[in-house]
């Protein structure tokens, strides 16, 4: 059954055209908006809605419930205001601004508008990252230590204002923060420009949490489409690939035995038994469907999106903190930031 919301996308782009796709099959789709006109109308007669070069006049005239906007970043603080004035609720993709100062000029107009704003982590609804996030607070993994992400593959051509740490990176830093639930306490990264003297296009970034340390590798140097996580605790290990959406937990099998008959009463010996391998079932869903569809039911039932504006500012905040550390070379404790 769809949702009667009225829904419209700006920018349908290699992205947009998905959140148009997913629009048109659980609600009523009624335009979109694109300055390529050539695009935009092959888009709207294969959708069967309307087409608007302004996005403005299309506001004015289809009178959205709620909007997806999927256009360069650096559009987004001008675009994203001017739906939020009209008080039409905001799905926008990541990053949510290019900076902290935008991201804040974005997020005060929601709250004077009193108009729901969400930002496009799709990670977030990521099946196989939500049972991750589920093992985690059961304790199957006993006390995370460590989290190592690779999200690696060739430079995507249409990408022309961000480099991969505001791109791919602040993926994983979202989802780092929400797993542990708090911020890092200190970021040292290192990066370049390897294959596009343009911009940053790979990084190695190690966060510290204090008791548990993350380590993202990003790039858009790597000849494969690599996107995995892997997590080690006390009590176990996992690995989830983003892509497949594959979840495979071992349980560490360790035994340890007191050593009476020694003159220190605290020796003891451990033995370390094979790990038991567990292939979690997951069942497949698109992230990008669950992600429209938890915005749609924000607006809906009036409650809080999954990923709120503060969250997408954080992402934005600690990306440009990485930049600074690769650009100056330097450790940087966030406590001083």
């Amino acid at each position: 059954m769809k949702n009667r919301l009225k829904t419209a996308v700006i920018g349908v782009g290699n992205m947009g055209i998905n959140h148009v796709r997913v629009y048109s099959e659980i609600s009523n789709l009624v335009a979109i908006s694109d300055i390529n006109e050539n695009l935009g109308k092959q888009i709207a007669d294969k959708y069967h809605t309307n087409y608007y070069k302004n996005f403005q006049e299309m506001l004015q005239k289809e009178k959205p419930d709620a909007v997806s906007v999927v256009i360069p970043t650096i559009n987004h603080k001008a675009v994203v205001i001017d739906c939020l004035k009209h008080k039409i609720p905001v799905l926008v993709e990541k990053p949510l601004a290019v900076n902290v100062q935008e991201a804040q000029g974005i997020i005060k107009t929601a709250k004077e508008t009193k108009t729901l704003l969400t930002v496009g982590h799709i990670e977030r609804f990521n099946p196989a990252v939500m049972k991750l996030k589920e093992f985690i607070k059961k304790g199957i993994f006993g006390q995370v230590v460590s989290i190592v992400i690779k999200r690696v593959g060739l430079y995507p051509p249409q990408i022309k204002d961000v480099n991969v740490v505001t791109d791919l990176a602040v993926h994983d830093l979202d989802i780092v923060c929400n797993l542990i639930g708090e911020v890092p306490k200190s970021i040292f990264a290192t990066g370049g420009s390897g294959l596009n003297a343009s911009r940053i296009d790979y990084a190695d970034i190690f966060l510290d949490f204090n008791k548990i340390s993350c380590y993202i590798q990003v790039n858009w140097i790597t000849p494969i489409k690599i996107r995995t996580l892997s997590i080690t605790g006390t009590a176990g290990y996992g690995e989830l690939d983003y892509i497949t959406q594959k979840f495979t937990l071992y349980k560490s099998s360790i035994e340890a035995s007191h050593l009476s008959h020694l003159r220190e009463p605290r020796s003891f010996i451990t033995k370390w038994g094979q790990p038991q391998k567990i292939s979690i079932p997951i069942q497949v869903k698109e992230p990008l469907n669950l992600e429209i569809v938890n915005f749609l039911e924000s607006i809906s039932k009036k409650t809080n999106p999954t990923v709120t504006g503060e969250q997408g500012m954080q992402a934005v905040k600690l990306a440009g903190i990485i930049i600074e550390s690769i650009t100056q070379k330097k450790l940087i404790n966030l406590a001083k930031n």
